[in-house]
């Protein structure tokens, strides 16, 4: 004794709901990754680096709970920077590899978009020692 009713009975009611389910749990996870809890009561923290000219600075150390981070140049000279463990040493002569920041300029690296953020960063300066700001989201 099955049901022929138009919309395919119980079953199909219950497979329908079941599928609702499963995807209100996959878009309940996609919110958490893209917006992470956060994990310390010290967020964000900020950090002030002086660039050097001529060899690498570390402007972040690597970090396994870091869910965003705000680069900025507030100098007014160039910055270049970097994730810490390249296979090349960086210095201002070999500048492949690195993401340039205007002065006076920001990067924002938000944990929708990037969010394995975890490595360390440096940076150089151009032309003069300059100033460099991160804030950084845990």
């Amino acid at each position: 004794m099955g049901d022929a009713s138009p919309m395919g009975g119980y079953s199909e009611g219950i497979s329908q709901l079941s599928n609702i389910a499963r995807n209100l749990a996959l878009w309940a996870q996609s919110q958490v990754n893209a917006y992470p809890v956060p994990t310390s009561t010290t967020s964000p923290a900020y950090t002030a680096v002086t660039l050097n000219v001529t060899t690498a600075t570390l402007i972040v150390a690597a970090s396994t709970t870091r869910h965003g981070m705000i680069l900025s140049n507030p100098g007014t000279t160039s910055a270049y920077i970097w994730p810490t463990a390249t296979t090349t040493a960086l210095s201002s002569t070999t500048l492949g590899g690195s993401m340039l920041i205007a002065a006076g300029s920001s990067v924002i690296l938000p944990a929708s978009q990037f969010p394995n953020n975890t490595a360390g960063w440096s940076g150089i300066s151009t032309t003069a020692a300059g100033q460099f700001t991160v804030w950084t989201f845990f």
